[in-house]
């Protein structure tokens, strides 16, 4: 997920717009590795203790940014509170849930899923924020939970009891998650529309050690230090560094030269190479009902983009794992 701001750019010389489509290009694949490399360091490290190590890192990445834009951070109570809301719900109870979810379930369902987050938006946006409700609208949310269904059912016929439900509770708290997700969508698109979008994400990145470095702490004294391999290092490394600060750059950077309604198309990469490498990497299962799922959402995710030609895109519609 990126920041609050939308709007026109200037229009940038052939060179320039050839990189920001390459820097939105990059990211989207930076993004797509961040499940199957998620699903790996899961193996050694426990949830709670995953997320308390990569958004130390992160913040310590960011810290420059801070730094940066150290004039423009907000300093009245007000603003700081809604920050805090906005960390609870993007960064602290979505990432619990997405990352419990993504320990029980697979790590193709989960990129699948991620992709359901700007139906949820939509949603809500009808219900918080009195947008009209269209046709299309509706046949969007309609197909993509019917895709919805389908990844986590593996069928149309439900099939608990039969030793999937672990997954289907991952899939579950995957899909509470980007409930979460768009909450936090839509309460930044209305409510902090003047942070420039990489002080807003490393602000909320930074806050959200309010929450993390204690349950950290808290996990570790109950259970122990995680022993991590090398290899382990480097998946948090991969979700701290790149997941969280690189392709966040790379994101802001193409959208500073290109109109988001422009780089829309380019958020089919996430979900289906993240799945693709799930199933290359981890040999997750493909089904024929998780095909059909994943082509609803496609579907569902083109109707909301010819439903969004009519309004700017913010570029907080990004669903970033």
């Amino acid at each position: 997920m990126a920041s609050a701001t939308s709007g026109r750019t200037a229009r940038p010389a052939a060179g320039s717009r050839r990189s920001a489509f390459g820097a939105l290009v990059l990211a989207n694949v930076l993004w797509a590795g961040t499940y199957a490399i998620g699903k790996i360091a899961l193996v050694e490290i426990p949830p709670i203790e995953l997320n308390a190590i990569r958004f130390l890192v992160a913040s310590l990445l960011l810290v420059p940014v801070l730094i940066y834009y150290r004039k423009q951070i907000p300093r009245d109570g007000r603003t700081l509170f809604l920050l805090l809301q906005l960390t609870l719900l993007g960064f602290v109870l979505n990432k619990a849930l997405e990352y419990i979810g993504l320990s029980l379930s697979t790590a193709s369902d989960v990129a699948l899923l991620i992709a359901t987050e700007s139906i949820f938006t939509g949603l809500l946006s009808w219900i918080f924020l009195r947008e009209r409700v269209t046709r299309t609208g509706v046949a969007a949310l309609t197909i993509g939970l019917l895709g919805v269904y389908l990844i986590v059912e593996r069928g149309l016929v439900p099939n608990f009891g039969s030793g999937n439900n672990a997954r289907v509770l991952g899939d579950v708290l995957t899909v509470l998650s980007l409930l979460l997700e768009a909450g936090y969508t839509v309460r930044g698109k209305t409510t902090l529309t003047t942070l420039p979008p990489l002080l807003f994400t490393a602000l909320t990145i930074t806050g959200s050690l309010l929450f993390w470095a204690p349950a950290g702490i808290i996990a570790v004294a109950h259970t122990g230090l995680p022993h991590v391999s090398f290899g382990g290092w480097l998946a948090v490394f991969y979700l701290a560094a790149i997941t969280t600060v690189v392709s966040y750059w790379l994101w802001f950077r193409g959208l500073s030269m290109v109109d988001a309604s422009a780089a829309a198309p380019i958020l089919f990469i996430q979900p289906l190479l993240g799945a693709a490498l799930a199933i290359a990497l981890l040999h997750d299962a493909l089904t024929a009902a998780t095909l059909l799922g994943a082509g609803c959402i496609v579907v569902s995710l083109l109707l909301v983009m010819r439903s969004g030609r009519r309004q700017p895109l913010s570029v907080l519609d990004e669903s970033v794992p």
